[in-house]
């Protein structure tokens, strides 16, 4: 009673009534914490701070803030291990610390190959999983709710279009990664071959190959102005880089080619044409 009647009394007259120091409490995230996940620290308080300080120790591998005098702070650790989470406030009555300790746990690595096992459609996408620091697996398919927790899947597609795949993987502490793949069928085969190209070693257009899609065979030779073979190959994949079978390199000038190539739709191409190879 007495104590109100004081701070009526001062404040009726304008006289300072003296605040008191800051508390602090940090609200840990929820779930499980793991690496190169985003998190978010929040603390309650009393008595109005007016400064804030978070520090997380040890240091290493913890990306934080520029700035941390906020209430809370998001923060993303890269190494797994135990952390000491601390929040500093103050305001003119005084200062104070809090602590608290997080377990932060090494999330997997989701990795698999994709391959299909023909040309076109009807076709089938043999996926091998490359995971580590998993024991769980979800993979899911753009055109179909159906989805699969083997280790190791194949899919089946029907017809051509665009399609994507996702594998997300799981550890026992429930740390997760997900890695998504493309693909597409095309409804019809085709095949174009470039004019020129220029294998300088410069990373740009150093190779002929041609531009294809739906192809299950493939032939192509090039022979110099003199009707002589200098390189072939006989696979959809391949493609010369401007040296002869056997290892010489090519002078620049113009070559002629002859490809024949069959679709996955049964169509047939025979194409015969030159080429330009420059080398500056």
């Amino acid at each position: 009673m007495l104590k109100r009647l004081l701070f009526t009394v001062f404040a009726f007259y304008g006289l300072k009534v003296f605040s008191q120091a800051p508390t602090a409490t940090i609200v840990l995230p929820a779930g499980t914490i793991c690496t190169s996940q985003a998190v978010l620290f929040n603390s309650t308080t009393t008595n109005t701070p007016t400064a804030y300080s978070w520090t997380i120790s040890p240091g290493a591998g913890v990306n934080f803030p520029l700035s941390t005098n906020q209430s809370s702070v998001g923060v993303t650790f890269s190494l797994a291990g135990v952390y000491s989470v601390s929040l500093t406030v103050s305001n003119a009555s005084g200062t104070i610390t809090t602590s608290a300790l997080v377990t932060v746990n090494q999330k997997p690595t989701a990795s698999f190959s994709a391959s299909l096992t023909t040309v076109g459609y009807p076709n089938q996408l043999d996926l091998t999983n490359f995971s580590t620091n998993a024991n769980s697996y979800l993979w899911s398919f753009s055109e179909t709710p159906t989805t699969s927790t083997a280790v190791n899947v194949s899919h089946i597609y029907s017809s051509s279009g665009a399609y994507s795949v996702q594998l997300v993987a799981q550890n026992i502490n429930g740390c997760t990664d997900t890695l998504r793949y493309s693909l597409y069928l095309p409804d019809s085969s085709g095949v174009t071959l470039p004019n020129f190209f220029t294998p300088n070693d410069d990373g740009v257009n150093d190779i002929f190959k041609p531009v294809a899609r739906g192809l299950s065979a493939l032939t192509v030779n090039v022979y110099n102005r003199f009707g002589i073979l200098v390189y072939g190959w006989d696979k959809v994949n391949g493609f010369w880089d401007g040296y002869t079978t056997a290892g010489i390199l090519c002078e620049s000038g113009t070559y002629f080619y002859v490809l024949e190539a069959t679709g996955f739709d049964g169509k047939s191409y025979k194409l015969k044409s030159y080429l330009n190879l420059f080398r500056n």
